[in-house]
């Protein structure tokens, strides 16, 4: 019995990345079928089922090589192929090789900032440091500016901006600025308290306004990085 439990145990957080896997797979059929803004909310619900799988791994004391590979192939797929289809399919193919050359960087960095940080974390059981934006934020920068464009407009207005966006997150993946987790260990800081009390009043207004709400709690997060980056540099 105590064997079952503990097999139970180990499963739990690779149900989530199976989940968040799933979402993205079918994110991407919406892709094809143009339905941008479905595709986007799934890119949303797989980064939520990201968050959770290791979280819960943490909690139940399950983290294993097995779970933390079948993370990284998952994050690879849900928000690196998915979000640069996503993107390319949504407007890049409007500036033709521009679009595909920037769609391809963008998948190409997302790769690399995953196998980085999987060669350089060998201990799975601690919550390190982010080096380059995390992958989960550089899609969600991609699908919360689609479905904000979508919702205002019904397409990308801003092809020029959308562009910027794509290929800023590309080398923000690749960069050596850190972007702190959410949660370290049992003690949260002081960034953390504020970014709760950031996500309760976000909750509240994603009720009505989620179009822009996602994208502007991503937004913060990004340039949450680089401000603390520059700050860092200039006290050194």
């Amino acid at each position: 019995m105590h064997e079952k439990i503990k097999q139970i145990k180990f499963i739990i957080p690779n149900i989530f990345t199976a989940l968040s896997l799933i979402c993205g797979l079918i994110a991407m059929q919406f892709t094809f079928e143009g339905k941008f803004v479905f595709a986007s909310w799934l890119i949303a619900a797989s980064m939520f089922c990201d968050g959770l799988d290791g979280k819960l791994a943490r909690l139940l004391n399950a983290q294993s090589k097995f779970g933390a590979q079948f993370d990284t192939l998952s994050d690879f797929v849900a928000f690196g192929v998915v979000p640069g289809f996503l993107a390319y399919k949504a407007g890049l193919f409007r500036v033709h090789y521009l679009g595909a050359i920037v769609a391809i960087f963008y998948v190409f960095a997302g790769g690399y900032r995953l196998v980085r940080f999987t060669l350089k974390n060998t201990d799975i059981s601690k919550k390190h440091p982010f080096i380059g934006l995390p992958i989960p934020a550089a899609a969600g920068m991609i699908s919360s500016y689609t479905i904000l464009n979508f919702y205002l407009w019904k397409e990308i207005r801003s092809l020029e901006i959308f562009v910027v966006i794509v290929f800023v997150s590309s080398v923000l993946m690749i960069s050596k600025i850190e972007y702190l987790p959410i949660e370290k260990g049992k003690r949260f800081s002081r960034e953390t308290k504020l970014f709760i009390c950031l996500a309760i009043i976000s909750f509240i207004a994603a009720i009505k306004y989620s179009y822009f709400v996602f994208f502007a709690w991503i937004l913060i997060y990004v340039f949450y990085g680089i401000i603390r980056y520059i700050i860092s540099a200039l006290k050194k």
